[in-house]
């Protein structure tokens, strides 16, 4: 009986001795994944805007009137229509200050623009793309002429008007890094309806379609 026993202990020495690394390296290799998986919880946090870019533009407006414009856009990417063209919505807040002369008359105008669009980029290379944009949105166009006559005397005046424009662009990006690109854009915007003075006709009282060249930089987020 004993040595039976002796011999049951002794076959089950080598087993018990097998088992034992096995199930420490079945621990150390759960420990092995958890601690894989633990980088990439962390990344997370690197996407929480969903890829949105902010930037700054400036450039020169022209039509009847003429000058400086300033803009700032936010671009959030929505879908791929393809596996070569994107599709982003982009959000723009612009200011313009266009002047003229015109005989013994100055014109002054002042503008905000806000203007949502859908954006259509192509990517040429992994540091080049183009793109196309279309957007409707409101102008607020606040308008002076001042009358000086060579012979003494003059006047002044004033009106604001809220009008509907669109907005066609194209332009191009340099990818500086994964988060900055640089860029230049030519836009057609049509603003609709009268422009600085209600009712009125001439200079600043029809529709306007103004050419804007703007050059600037889109950082994401």
């Amino acid at each position: 009986m004993k040595v039976r026993s002796l011999l049951a202990v002794a076959l089950l020495a080598p087993t018990v001795a097998f088992a034992a690394p096995s199930s420490s390296k079945s621990s150390s290799s759960s420990q092995a994944k958890a601690s894989a998986a633990a980088p990439a919880s962390q990344a997370a946090p690197a996407s929480q805007y969903g890829g949105l870019s902010v930037g700054g533009f400036l450039g020169y407006e022209t039509d009847d009137v003429s000058g400086v414009a300033l803009r700032l856009d936010g671009e959030l990417p929505f879908k791929a229509l393809s596996p070569q063209v994107n599709m982003s919505w982009v959000g723009s807040i612009g200011y313009s200050h266009l002047t003229e002369s015109i005989g013994f008359a100055d014109v002054t105008t002042n503008m905000i623009k806000v203007v949502p669009s859908a954006r259509f980029t192509l990517p040429i290379n992994p540091q080049f793309d183009v793109f196309g944009d279309v957007g409707l949105g409101i102008a607020y166009v606040s308008a002076n002429i001042d009358i000086h006559p060579p012979f003494g005397g003059g006047a002044s005046f004033s009106d604001s008007t809220f009008n509907i424009m669109m907005r066609f662009g194209a332009g191009a990006w340099f990818h500086v890094n994964p988060q900055l690109r640089v860029g230049a854009m030519l836009e057609f915007d049509p603003i609709f309806g009268d422009y600085g003075f209600s009712g009125a006709n001439g200079v600043t009282g029809s529709s306007q379609n103004t050419f804007n060249i703007l050059a600037g930089a889109m950082y994401r987020l």
